[in-house]
């Protein structure tokens, strides 16, 4: 059973992100994932359903997201895993939050809600992180929350300007290093 709920939404991801949510049928969905429409309808009572359940994915991984964080006490790897993580999870929710935004009212506003949650929750913990590291000699003096609000803008930006080009990154991993790099070294010869 899980494991025919699992296929039905990756194919549904898949369809979605390659020719949009309105131009999916409920019908493709089951041929593609080469089941019976009556099967995907006893998972998933309509389409809209089944992209919520997309939607709720990506929105899972920010809990994880934030565990993460939380269980990292040293204040420079809490950043490191802080800009890893998220931008992995960014990276692969990217494409269904680009199909909710563009044609899914409903998910866009549950996006909306919670991803705004999700973020001052992330710039509180990444402030108090550079505190502590300003605190245990590992930062130089900054304001914390200004230090947080430029690390998120530095992930943020960059997928901005992902989605708005149309551009794909090379990988999540070499994203966080580069990112990670100018955050903690600057641009400035030294």
């Amino acid at each position: 059973m899980a494991e025919t709920y699992d296929t039905i939404l990756q194919v549904a991801r898949r369809l979605f992100v390659q020719q949009g949510y309105t131009a999916t049928s409920i019908r493709q969905i089951a041929e593609e994932a080469r089941i019976g429409k009556a099967t995907v309808y006893h998972h998933f009572p309509d389409k809209q359903t089944i992209i919520l359940a997309l939607l709720k994915n990506t929105m899972d991984q920010q809990t994880s997201l934030l565990d993460a964080i939380r269980a990292e006490t040293d204040p420079r790897k809490r950043i490191e895993v802080a800009l890893k993580i998220g931008t992995s999870s960014l990276l692969e929710g990217i494409d269904v939050i680009q199909v909710v935004r563009r044609e899914v009212p409903e998910g866009r506003d549950q996006m909306q809600s919670t991803f705004m949650t999700f973020l001052k929750e992330v710039r509180s913990l990444l402030s108090e992180t550079i505190s502590q590291g300003i605190e245990q000699g590992v930062f130089r003096p900054i304001d914390p929350a200004e230090g947080a609000r430029v690390l998120m803008t530095m992930i943020q930006g960059t997928f901005a300007v992902t989605y708005l080009s149309g551009e794909r990154l090379i990988s999540s991993e070499q994203t966080a290093a580069a990112l990670l790099d100018v955050f903690f070294n600057g641009i400035a010869q030294h």
